[in-house]
């Protein structure tokens, strides 16, 4: 019977050691995290100088970036560009995990970081950055809404994002990652969704059906030029308007009750995004904005 006690407290002494050898691990976690303003002076210089407002490359503005406040979305897209699209697992493995660093590191030489033409930072720096980054991308795969002020009017906006990320069938730990956007001035009632996709711009079409309706097809091309006035020119798209309530929308596309089904951008590659998750009341407001989507606005 004293031995079965010893071995009862025993265990207990255990379960709770390992509490809190969990709970400490987890705040010295925490508090090695790269702090935010940081980031953000990193984000800004690396970054926001060729993803500015008016540039918009890939759909993707850092001007304004804030790490505190940036959806998961958003920060799993740079952190896609700046790993040269590894995977969000791999990524959050590599600090315990050799080849996954090893991975990261590989990959970040034709990542995104040196794009300014900006002698990039030190590993450390830059190790952090993204890891960091990594941490804020969780929910990334659940639907983040925003609501923000229009810079113009001061009108509110409803601004809701999700990811998906399709692993590569070539190359382990790489991922390509498709971004939804959707949003709505409430004042105006001019709306949008728009795809982006990362690491790489994209030539070609793109299919999307709504509900399982019919897929509308979209031509993808062009060229994009970076923000920071360098004269650096991307062939390709890695964003593209699927409907823009303010201008035309004879060939847009309604706001889906269920999915949003995206392929033939990459071969054998289909993105579904589920809007059943939406929040009714953000389904509500959004929807405001979609009600005349698919015909022309007069």
């Amino acid at each position: 019977m004293r031995s079965a006690l010893h071995y009862a407290r025993g265990c207990r002494f255990g379960f709770f050691a390992a509490v809190v050898a969990g709970l400490l691990a987890v705040s010295a976690q925490a508090a090695e995290v790269m702090p935010t303003a940081q980031q953000n002076a990193l984000v800004k210089k690396y970054c926001a100088v060729c993803h500015t407002d008016a540039a918009n490359n890939g759909g993707l503005s850092l001007e304004h970036f804030d790490a505190a406040q940036a959806a998961p979305s958003l920060t799993a897209v740079l952190l896609s560009k700046l790993t040269g699209g590894v995977s969000l697992e791999t990524v959050r493995e590599a600090p315990s995990n050799a080849g996954a660093a090893a991975l990261v590191d590989r990959k970040m030489k034709s990542g995104a970081m040196g794009a300014a033409g900006i002698p990039i930072p030190d590993k450390a720096t830059i190790d952090a950055l993204i890891q960091a980054l990594a941490m804020e991308s969780n929910g990334a795969a659940e639907w983040t809404v925003q609501h923000t002020n229009g810079a113009a009017a001061k009108a509110p906006v409803i601004v809701a994002s999700i990811l998906r990320e399709k692993p590569s069938a070539k190359s382990a730990g790489e991922a390509r990652v498709y971004r939804l956007i959707v949003s709505c001035n409430v004042a105006t009632q001019d709306g949008s969704m728009q795809v982006a996709w990362s690491p790489l711009p994209q030539r070609g079409t793109l299919a999307a059906s709504v509900d399982g309706r019919a897929a509308v097809s979209y031509q993808v091309g062009g060229s994009e030029k970076m923000g920071n006035g360098s004269g650096v020119v991307t062939q390709g798209l890695a964003a593209l308007a699927l409907t823009d309530t303010k201008y035309d929308t004879a060939a847009g596309l309604s706001l889906p009750a269920e999915t949003l089904t995206i392929t033939d951008l990459f071969p054998g590659e289909t993105a579904v995004f589920s809007f059943a998750n939406l929040p009714p009341e953000a389904q509500y407001e959004i929807q405001a904005c979609f009600s005349g989507a698919g015909r022309s606005k007069r």
